[in-house]
């Protein structure tokens, strides 16, 4: 198989990280006082020991060979506010990245500490043991001379069964602020259909993707303060028995040409349900079938729920609604 093009100098990169996380340590005196947002003073010390709250999304681009603009990795910079929705993440991207289609393929919250150990999430893996990683790193920064801020470090790379050195396809170094997201492409990282059905769709064809080439983009969101606790979640265990309760139940519908195609897969939809049984928000938690993304997102938005479930508590509940959709076999 044909892999992406490796970017060079992958050693010095790995190495920089490093120096980069020892020096800004050493640096920010440990003792420096450090404003929290009307929660008094907090050290260097404490702070390391307060997670990041940073919402990874992955999303892949899609275009035909030939017909678009060359990538850069440059990191774009908005409010995770502007993000309501799934229908405004795809208006940014449009406009940042014209002439591919986008689609979200996974969405996980993740801790990160102001540590050496990072935080990992596997992106795409291989049957042979190769994976594609995101790890995140935090680290304090000068920030502006008195109060230190924060670094957000996340390396993007191939690992191989059984070895311990990774090829780096990208590393960025994203000085931080609380509620605001940071996403970039990995021109790198071009995959044309062989490369994109071997990791990301592996049950399907790439003749089906024949004269597309897919790049991913990376999506960080941020929180540096305690994020809010949800009243009832439900995991996903849990949440195949609150599926089993729903009074009405609506699957998405694969179009005929995707259909026939071949093409299906798996989707997980993360929902919260008001007090009345109603599904009050709906986003990608996962998909292996982002052609679908949107008509997954539409059926779950219009299942419903018995009030039995609210009963004892009226707070809404938060989980997830999973559709398994398979296309014509050849």
């Amino acid at each position: 198989m044909k892999l992406p093009a490796v970017p060079p100098n992958t050693h010095a990169i790995n190495r920089a990280l490093a120096l980069l996380l020892i020096g800004v340590f050493a640096i920010i005196p440990a003792a420096l006082s450090v404003g929290a947002s009307g929660q008094g003073t907090q050290t260097v010390e404490e702070l390391s020991l307060k997670p990041i709250f940073v919402t990874t999304r992955v999303f892949q681009l899609r275009a035909k060979s030939g017909s678009y603009q060359e990538l850069t990795d440059q990191v774009f910079k908005m409010r995770t506010a502007s993000f309501s929705d799934e229908s405004k993440w795809a208006t940014a991207f449009k406009k940042t990245y014209p002439g591919f289609d986008v689609a979200l393929l996974r969405t996980e919250l993740r801790r990160v500490f102001r540590t050496s150990k990072p935080s990992v999430v596997t992106v795409a893996k291989h049957a042979d043991g190769r994976r594609f990683e995101m790890a995140l790193n935090g680290a304090h920064s000068p920030g502006d001379g008195e109060h230190p801020g924060t670094s957000l470090i996340s390396e993007i790379a191939l690992h191989f069964a059984n070895e311990n050195r990774p090829v780096t396809y990208s590393m960025q170094t994203l000085e931080v602020q609380s509620g605001m997201t940071y996403f970039h492409a990995i021109p790198n990282m071009k995959m044309n259909a062989t490369d994109y059905s071997t990791f990301l769709r592996p049950d399907l064809s790439a003749e089906a993707f024949k004269g597309n080439d897919f790049f991913l983009v990376f999506a960080y969101s941020v929180e540096l303060n305690q994020t809010t606790e949800i009243a009832r979640y439900l995991d996903e265990r849990q949440s195949m028995q609150l599926q089993e309760q729903a009074t009405k139940k609506v699957q998405p519908e694969i179009p005929s040409d995707l259909r026939d195609a071949g093409l299906g897969g798996f989707i997980r939809v993360r929902v919260e349900i008001s007090a009345e049984g109603k599904v009050t928000s709906a986003s990608i938690q996962y998909s292996s079938f982002p052609e679908l993304n949107n008509k997954a997102l539409l059926a779950a938005r219009q299942w419903e729920f018995p009030a039995t479930l609210f009963a004892e508590n009226k707070n809404p509940i938060t989980g997830f609604i999973a559709f398994s959709l398979a296309g014509k076999r050849p």
